[in-house]
């Protein structure tokens, strides 16, 4: 085979493309995506497909392999963003700016909210976890009362993450999502919660596994799903309420009460105000009647 460098297969420009990816400053779950659609694309093309030109797959190719996850837009979308940075990574490689994924079809999504909880609903849903789940308990009460993310920040949390009495929540930039410092204000009920189990662990202890090794990425959700099934049997929650629902729950909790869209923004760690005023618009926040009650008048 012609080893000059735009000679070099799909296959092999390909794996190099996901070493790369799998080296870099990015999530788990974004690393197991990739290794997914990498796994999947190599053996669709098949041997002579992985051992030609990367400059030779047509956008057909890969519209014909994408059909496979047409069960959805989302699920189509997810496939095409994972297998578009493989493939301009592989490109970049040999100094192409190929188009052909980029012509392959766009898909819209329709967002799927995290329905908030009704006032009435959030207790009884969190009584009911605290006598099934008392780690699922204890992050959904530090999802809502710390508004942390369950899966990256809330599962990897330690002892000595937590400061100032118990008070605040540390998390370093590469520990949250938003890449920066985050300090994190927790409230009382969630302090009187955690703190018999803090009083037990040595200082690197994870505070659900209680040990050093977290439990994986996945546990939460595991959780979640099993008991959700009891959550709907009882009606203590509805179909489209989720674990992120109590963030989102929170989120509108604090905008009724402060109006303050900052507070909320500085809360939830968005990067920017704009971030937070969508995410409050998306979950209703913000409707026609408000709004032409704040226009300007003469």
């Amino acid at each position: 085979m012609n080893n000059t460098k735009n000679n070099k297969s799909t296959a092999f420009l390909f794996k190099q493309a996901l070493d790369k990816k799998l080296t870099s400053d990015i999530s788990k779950q974004h690393k197991d995506s990739l290794r997914y659609v990498y796994n999947h694309f190599m053996a669709f093309l098949g041997e002579d497909g992985r051992e030609t030109s990367i400059k030779k797959i047509k956008t057909a190719q890969i519209e014909e392999f994408l059909q496979r996850y047409n069960s959805s837009a989302t699920s189509y979308m997810n496939k095409r963003r994972d297998l578009s940075v493989l493939f301009n990574t592989a490109t970049r490689l040999i100094d192409e700016n190929l188009m052909t994924i980029k012509k392959t079809e766009v898909k819209r999504i329709k967002a799927t909210l995290h329905l908030a909880y009704e006032k009435e609903q959030l207790q009884p849903v969190l009584d009911f976890l605290k006598g099934n789940h008392i780690n699922l308990y204890r992050c959904c009460l530090m999802t809502y009362g710390c508004l942390l993310r369950p899966h990256e920040e809330i599962r990897l949390l330690t002892k000595k993450h937590f400061k100032n009495g118990n008070t605040e929540i540390h998390l370093a930039g590469n520990e949250n999502k938003g890449g920066r410092v985050r300090v994190a204000f927790v409230p009382d009920y969630v302090r009187e919660e955690l703190e018999p189990v803090l009083a037990q662990l040595k200082r690197d202890d994870n505070i659900f596994s209680l040990t050093k090794e977290p439990f994986n990425y996945t546990y939460f959700a595991k959780q979640w799903s099993r008991e959700r099934k009891k959550l709907l049997s009882h009606g203590l929650v509805y179909p489209k309420q989720t674990l992120y629902s109590f963030r989102h729950t929170a989120a509108i909790n604090v905008f009724r009460r402060t109006k303050d869209v900052y507070i909320v923004q500085k809360m939830m760690a968005h990067s920017s105000v704009v971030v937070t005023l969508k995410y409050l618009r998306s979950l209703g926040e913000f409707n026609t009647d408000e709004l032409r009650a704040a226009a300007p008048v003469l």
